[in-house]
């Protein structure tokens, strides 16, 4: 039962990204981005986010992309144990959770205001993005459930349970770029961001032997206390007292699992912090050749709690939970490289580089793995002057070890493919669509309780993006 305390308290930590980037780091914060994911180095609007530096090469004037995506997210596991033939009959079992986020608004402005100064400003979610819903519930708590039954001797055990997850890590990001020299700029800024969090799940209907799991601990209780008391005149007496002292211990565990197991477990607790994120940047511009850096500090973020959980088994279980308790939640610095060539008048090349420092950031669930790099490369095409056509790639390496990996908080490395356009209205107005399909890894192991483990994930990102400049 101490090991069930444990693992549960930290059982609901989700930190997962609903779109491309790090463990939680959104970097398509542009529909352009869809249609190729290589921003790196662009002389563009929404390099306000992926190219800051890069906005004193603009045309003097205001400049303003509003920009929607959506972003639809399967997080499939496939888990087999013995433990769970002793509820349905099978040993493997399918857990899957549907992530959707049908509406993610972003701008970006920026006012270049003559050839040395430009200021920028923008709005996107930066983190998380969705709601994310396990309708059969996690393996975990089946895992933990049953385990802790069949601990006690029963032949067969049942539980019914469900988790919802929402995630929201919004940022507003000011700066201002300055031209050092013709070719030259640099970058300084900051982001505000603000979490917002939720979790309401459910475990009901825990039955042991088909009967309620509180009542079947409490038998087998009173059986272990029988002996107890058999034991009780020589508790003392070499060779009985080691017999009692062991008796005495399952009595205390079974008494802690029925008063843990006996009622319905209800949680709804919502989380929210704030933090700030200083960005700094640089951009050389070498007429065809582009190339540019970003790098992202560390964002410290502690959530609070503000629970209405129901029932008080569920502070028991999940400490962290508990109205009023604080979680970490750093987002992790991010260095970006990138560089773009102009190959003719119609056709850029563009490839990028992206680093994350996850284990630095504290609240990290990467504990013995490495840190999460990303690679892009990225090709457009102005087919005339009004159409444009681009193509491109990403490969996201998350650095999870097997200890690392939970039913809620597993990244998988992808390959993700983006394509789409664009149409320009006149040169003052651009339509970019896009659309992203990500190519998951499987990620099998074991895990510390036996389970043989294989996730992966299905995601779909489309978008549209209308770029205006005064």
């Amino acid at each position: 039962m101490k090991k069930f305390l444990l693992i549960g308290a930290t059982a609901l930590m989700v930190s997962n990204s609903t779109f491309a980037g790090g463990i939680l780091t959104n970097t398509n914060q542009n529909a352009a981005f869809l249609r190729n994911p290589s921003r790196d180095a662009v002389i563009a609007i929404d390099g306000v986010y992926s190219n800051p530096a890069g906005i004193a090469f603009l045309p003097q004037g205001f400049h303003l992309s509003v920009s929607w995506q959506a972003a639809f997210q399967k997080r499939q596991m496939e888990v087999g144990n013995q433990l769970f033939q002793l509820n349905g009959g099978k040993i493997e079992k399918y857990f899957e959770g549907v992530a959707k986020a049908p509406v993610i608004p972003s701008f970006q402005a920026a006012y270049v205001i003559n050839d040395k100064w430009s200021v920028s400003a923008q709005f996107a979610v930066g983190g998380g993005g969705g709601e994310c819903e396990f309708a059969e519930g996690l393996p975990m708590f089946e895992e933990l459930v049953g385990g802790q039954l069949v601990g006690a001797q029963a032949a067969s055990y049942g539980l019914s349970q469900n988790l919802t997850g929402k995630q929201f890590f919004y940022g507003f990001q000011v700066g201002a770029t300055y031209r050092l020299t013709d070719n030259f700029s640099v970058f300084g800024g900051a982001r505000g961001v603000l979490a917002n969090c939720s979790y309401e799940g459910a475990i009901t209907n825990i039955t042991a032997n088909g009967v309620a799991a509180g009542s079947y601990l409490s038998g087998v209780k009173a059986m272990v206390d029988a002996g107890l008391a058999q034991l009780e005149p020589v508790k003392d007496v070499a060779g009985y007292k080691e017999k009692y002292q062991e008796l005495a211990a399952q009595s205390a565990a079974l008494a802690q699992g029925a008063a843990l197991l006996g009622s319905d477990f209800n949680l709804d607790c919502a989380q929210s912090g704030f933090g700030i994120t200083p960005i700094i940047g640089l951009d050389w511009n070498l007429g065809k050749l582009n190339l540019a850096a970003k790098y992202e500090f560390r964002t410290k973020i502690n959530l609070e709690n503000d629970s209405e959980n129901t029932s008080a088994n569920v502070t028991a279980l999940m400490p962290a939970y508990a109205d009023g308790a604080k979680v970490r939640s750093d987002i992790p610095a991010i260095l970006t490289l990138g560089a773009q060539y102009q190959f003719t008048d119609a056709v850029r090349v563009m490839g990028g580089f992206h680093y994350y420092w996850d284990k630095d950031a504290k609240g990290t669930p990467i504990k013995k793995g490495d840190n999460t790099w990303e690679a892009n490369l990225g090709i457009e095409w102005d087919v005339n002057d009004k159409i444009l056509l681009s193509l491109g790639g990403q490969r996201t390496q998350y650095g999870f070890d097997d200890t690392d990996m939970a039913d809620t908080n597993f990244n998988i490395s992808s390959t993700a493919i983006c394509l789409g356009g664009a149409y320009k209205f006149s040169e003052k107005m651009k339509l970019n669509v896009g659309y992203m399909h990500s190519f998951y890894d499987d990620h099998k192991f074991t895990n510390a309780n036996g389970t043989v483990c294989n996730y992966t994930r299905k995601n779909d990102v489309v978008g549209v993006s209308l770029d205006i400049a005064f």
